[in-house]
């Protein structure tokens, strides 16, 4: 009798089991649990652990669900469709009607501004190239509100091509994963900033960035493209780099312009520095560095002996110009760029590059060599600063490592004020992975670094792959990655929004050069099959 009633209880407990856990998985916190420990399985570190490294990555499964759900509401019903030619006709009226009447109401030269972003509105929504065409032509020269308009027309182009072509698809790129991330961490330090209307202007800049990068993976679809893109980008370089070199030689003398560009007692000779267009000569240097590696490899990958000639061209004028920089730092940067170019390129090259170093270092002018050697003075002013100014960044980061202080350069420099141990305010810490500490905190390095692992990673694997003109160019963007990295030990430029699209721009042409090398392979797969 008491193991029958002891049976019967254990029948009862099993049943209540059974029941709240058919509860629990119906209950949103069973779903939850269950979704979570489904992504933990999927992601990397689970399969990983599991030794079981097939499959996908669950936020990247995630990440292609959300883009096909939106792929499919970009559907356009069929009575739209039919009314979509009145509809094009009636907005080019108007804006025929509103450039005309510009020209009444406006001075002549605003009226040609409208003029010509009416004409660049037209023809971006025709061809969305077209606008990223003219965005590279522009970057050096426009200021960033033109640059976020012209991005925001391309976004809208891309979207209206999108809807109208039935078998469109996103691209999607593992890359995405820490590239999202980095730019969540850069809202939340924005909305949690010290300054929040200071960063959120700031925050424009990213965001131009990252427009113009889902815009380029989308649209650039051909090797065509592709040149076009980068040869408005070389044009672009080639006529600020002539500019300056103009400017150097012709322009205000820089110790009469800003004193603290030269330090007369270390460097007496120099007498002016070339900046062009951009705020200082460091900038300057930083871009020539990235136009002069890319131009390289796209010189090496290009099939038509002209345009071969013209990216040799550019490249050597912007040598030049970066020499006429003086910025040391970016001399030693170009180098790094340099043997990072060789070693994607063709690990050979690098003892040829070592040979050509020694030769190209006997024939410098004095004025350069004597530049290098204040390198590491203690006694140059600018070196005294930087060193004050990493020194007091350390004394923020001790308080502040955990999350920042938020995006920008104002946000930082309402903090470091109370931190710097001379009278010098800076605006930034003339360190890049310093400063992404004190604006984002540890993880915003942490992220950072796994983008740009993410990236190099990347161009090994393109490195191996693809044509002969792919690799070049690869190697050329991987050389100009590398230069930006190894110049922004001294220096900071994300602030800089030239710069900082520039960057995003150079990482949506390795994603490009992923996407066409991924069609390509199967391309050639689909043949053999065949």
């Amino acid at each position: 009798m008491q193991s029958y009633i002891i049976t019967l209880g254990k029948r009862a407990l099993n049943k209540n089991a059974a029941m709240w856990a058919k509860g629990f998985d119906l209950s949103l916190t069973g779903r939850l649990t269950r979704f979570l420990r489904a992504s933990y399985q999927d992601s990397y570190i689970g399969r990983l652990l599991n030794h079981n490294m097939t499959g996908e990555s669950g936020t990247f499964t995630l990440l292609r669900k959300i883009t096909g759900t939106v792929e499919n509401r970009l559907k356009i019903p069929a009575r739209i469709e039919a009314r979509q030619r009145e509809i094009i006709y009636a907005a080019l009226f108007a804006l025929a009607a509103l450039t005309a009447l510009s020209f009444f109401l406006l001075p002549f030269k605003q009226s040609l501004i409208v003029l010509a972003a009416v004409l660049l509105t037209v023809g971006t929504l025709y061809k969305t190239e077209y606008g990223l065409y003219a965005a590279a032509l522009l970057l050096p020269f426009a200021p960033l509100k033109a640059l976020l308009a012209l991005a925001l027309v391309t976004f809208l182009s891309l979207i209206i091509k999108a809807a109208k072509r039935p078998h469109f698809h996103f691209y999607l790129s593992p890359l995405f994963i820490p590239l999202l991330l980095y730019f969540g961490v850069m809202f939340y330090a924005t909305v949690t900033s010290v300054s929040f209307w200071d960063s959120a202007g700031e925050f424009f800049i990213p965001v131009t960035g990252l427009i113009y990068l889902f815009v380029i993976v989308n649209t650039i679809d051909s090797r065509e493209k592709l040149d076009n893109l980068i040869t408005c980008l070389a044009v672009a370089g080639l006529i600020t780099a002539c500019y300056a070199i103009y400017q150097f030689y012709t322009g205000v003398n820089a110790i009469e312009l800003k004193k603290e560009w030269v330090d007369i007692t270390q460097n007496p000779e120099i007498k002016n520095r070339a900046y062009a267009v951009f705020d200082n000569p460091n900038l300057l240097a930083q871009y020539m560095i990235l136009l002069s590696t890319l131009s390289l490899g796209a010189a090496f990958g290009a099939k038509k002996a002209g345009l071969r000639i013209f990216f040799i061209s550019t490249a050597a004028t912007a040598v030049f110009c970066l020499l006429l920089t003086y910025s040391r730092g970016g001399w030693l940067a170009f180098v790094g760029a340099l043997v990072f170019f060789t070693l994607f390129k063709n690990k050979l090259l690098v003892q040829l590059l070592a040979v050509a170093g020694i030769f190209v270092y006997s024939a410098l002018p004095a004025t350069i060599i004597n530049r290098l050697s204040t390198i590491t003075s203690t006694k140059d002013t600018s070196n005294l600063y930087r060193l004050d100014t990493w020194q007091s960044t350390l004394s923020l980061l001790k308080t502040h490592w955990e999350t920042g202080v938020g995006l920008g350069r104002k946000a930082f420099a309402r903090v470091y004020y109370t931190h710097m141990i001379n009278s010098n305010v800076v605006p930034h810490s003339h360190n890049l992975y310093l400063q992404i500490i004190s604006e984002f905190g540890i993880l915003g390095l942490v992220v950072f670094g796994w983008l740009f692992v993410g990236i190099f990673r990347l161009g090994l694997k393109l490195s191996a792959a693809g044509s002969a003109g792919a690799r070049s160019l690869n190697a050329g963007v991987m050389g100009a990655l590398a230069g930006f990295l190894f110049h922004s030990l001294v220096d900071y430029f994300l602030w800089y929004y030239k710069l900082g699209i520039l960057l995003w721009l150079l990482i949506a042409i390795v994603l490009v050069l992923e996407k066409l090398t991924a069609q390509q392979i199967s391309s050639e797969r689909n043949e053999q099959n065949a």
